[in-house]
């Protein structure tokens, strides 16, 4: 019996037999990263000359072979675009949620008693072209040459203490035209301090104090510096810090350490201020000898017939501790100033028509 001849295959069928053998040996084997049989039929599709001027057919690529041969990057962006729609990108930080606003922390207002003040003869803001005005401007110029720095022209020396050999010379007198008179200065701030707790005064010239004041801050009753600190509504430049209630212990808080580390936090945190500080007399309290010490000046009121040379003395060297000490004399017999009046009531008069010259 004579074996036929398998018949010979064509350039197709014995490409489609590799590929199926090719096929059958990578499932077998199991390893991966094997030939890719798409690229190998059509890498061999286009080594295969042309058979009788016809190219030869290339077998068609199946879709799965096809999803599997595509690039990483094609799958991998549409899970990452829905990545991006699922969660939103951050917002970007405004100026307000990257740092909060800072509080702004009001003092209380209070308004002046313009009868009270009137009637003592005393500066009022409508009328700072009056005689005692004036002289009080002639005190704050020379207290603010020793105030202020000679180069930045800053209040350095700020801390000024005002006081009396006794009561009723009128150290508060002086205190609150002194502050007032300063307070019209621009570009300056003035903080009147009510240190005499144990007869206040300062309270007097304003209509409805607060009670909370120096002694609670002194006693430490979580009170703040700006709690205690009231705006003058007549005048800006001015505030006022009242003395607060009384305490059988307040004559103590005034000398007290907490009070030193309140006049040294006062002076060095507000720089272009002027701290006045109204204490009780000299000889009728300790605590003035106290303060001499950390204040940069100190003025000394002495009435006029009412203070002897030795009650002077004797209150001068307790408070020596200051180095800038300056005497204001106070009640004086009034003196002939007809000179002077006219000349400083120019505001009143400015309307009026010029003297004729005389020839």
């Amino acid at each position: 019996m004579t074996d036929k001849q398998p018949p010979s295959l064509n350039l197709i069928e014995r490409m489609a037999q590799r590929l199926a053998q090719q096929k059958e040996a990578g499932t077998s084997s199991g390893v991966i990263g094997a030939p890719s049989p798409v690229l190998d039929a059509e890498s061999a599709a286009r080594r295969e000359p042309r058979i009788n001027g016809i190219e030869a057919a290339r077998p068609p690529v199946s879709a799965e072979v096809r999803r599997s041969a595509a690039p990483p990057e094609a799958v991998r962006q549409p899970a990452s675009a829905d990545l991006r729609r699922a969660v939103p990108p951050a917002a970007a930080p405004t100026p307000d949620t990257m740092r909060p606003a800072p509080t702004v922390e009001r003092s209380h207002e209070v308004h002046l008693d313009f009868r009270v003040l009137r009637q003592n003869g005393m500066i009022t803001p409508d009328n700072m072209s009056s005689v005692i005005s004036n002289e009080f401007r002639g005190i704050k110029r020379k207290l603010l040459q020793k105030a202020r720095d000679i180069n930045t022209r800053a209040a350095v020396n700020n801390l000024v203490m005002v006081t009396s050999t006794l009561p009723g010379e009128g150290k508060t007198f002086t205190s609150m035209n002194l502050a007032m008179s300063l307070a019209a200065e621009r570009g300056l701030q003035v903080l009147l301090v009510d240190a005499d707790v144990i007869r206040p005064s300062v309270g007097n010239m304003f209509k409805s104090i607060p009670k909370e004041g120096l002694t609670d801050l002194l006693l430490g009753q979580n009170i703040r510096v700006s709690d205690i600190m009231c705006r003058c509504a007549e005048i800006p430049n001015l505030a006022v810090m009242f003395s607060g209630r009384a305490h059988a212990d307040s004559p103590e808080l005034i000398s007290s350490g907490r009070m030193v580390e309140l006049c040294k936090d006062l002076s060095s945190r507000y720089p272009d201020r002027i701290i006045v500080i109204d204490t009780p007399p000299v000889l009728a309290s300790s605590e003035p000898a106290t303060l001499a010490s950390y204040v940069h000046q100190l003025i000394m009121v002495v009435a006029a017939d009412q203070t002897d040379r030795h009650q002077l003395r004797k209150s001068l060297e307790s408070v020596a501790a200051c180095k800038n000490i300056s005497l204001l004399f106070n009640k004086a017999p009034r003196w002939n100033e007809a000179e002077y009046t006219p000349y400083y009531g120019y505001a009143t008069t400015a309307n009026a028509a010029p003297p004729a010259a005389s020839s």
